[in-house]
């Protein structure tokens, strides 16, 4: 074997699909649940949890025959290493939790003393992950969306008596009452035909 095909084997060894990349991709077309692509896909998605469990399992057993046949010292060594790793991961834990609960309540409001009851160790499991659809749920159910305010268009202020037109000519007054003068001139709608706009 030449060092060209072993370069090219080794390299194809190496190459791992990532497949939750794979599983989260958008599909643009939807096809219904009985066709065999589908049913495939199905069929290797549950191959594949079968095939992390046993791995999981395989793993477990080979760190056990492995800490069997280390001597005392190196067994204290090992579990001060493995409670210092669980203890660093907790501390990263609760603050990704801090940070996953600031980037779900962005644009909402929580309700009251919500965040009293906010107990950052219930979306952290064992091995020091966090649940972010647990955190998402949480602010879901103990938030609201702020009511969007209106937008500033930048043509001046408004009044509460939006609905009246505005008097431009003499003519319009021709027709109106004295105490009717008065009060468009109160509402301000005289504003433009005596030049204060």
């Amino acid at each position: 074997m030449s060092q060209d095909e072993t370069t090219i084997e080794n390299a194809v060894e190496d190459t791992i699909v990532d497949t939750e990349t794979v599983d989260d991709a958008q599909d643009t077309t939807e096809l219904p649940d009985d066709h065999p692509l589908v049913k495939t896909l199905a069929k290797q998605r549950a191959e594949l949890k079968e095939l992390r469990k046993t791995y999981t399992q395989a793993s477990k057993e080979l760190d056990e025959v492995r800490k069997s046949q280390l001597s005392d010292t190196e067994r204290l060594i090992e579990q001060t290493k493995e409670d210092t790793r669980r203890a660093v991961r907790m501390e990263y834990a609760e603050k990704l939790v801090e940070a996953e609960l600031k980037s779900s309540l962005k644009g909402r409001t929580l309700e009251g003393d919500a965040i009293l009851t906010f107990d950052k160790g219930r979306f952290i499991d064992d091995s020091g992950d966090i649940d972010s659809e647990a955190i998402a749920t949480w602010v879901e159910a103990h938030s609201t969306h702020p009511e969007a305010p209106k937008p500033d268009l930048g043509q001046g202020p408004r009044g509460n008596k939006n609905s009246l037109a505005q008097i431009r000519t003499r003519d319009e007054l021709d027709g109106m009452t004295p105490a009717e003068i008065l009060q468009a001139r109160k509402d301000g709608r005289l504003d433009a035909l005596m030049g204060k706009s």
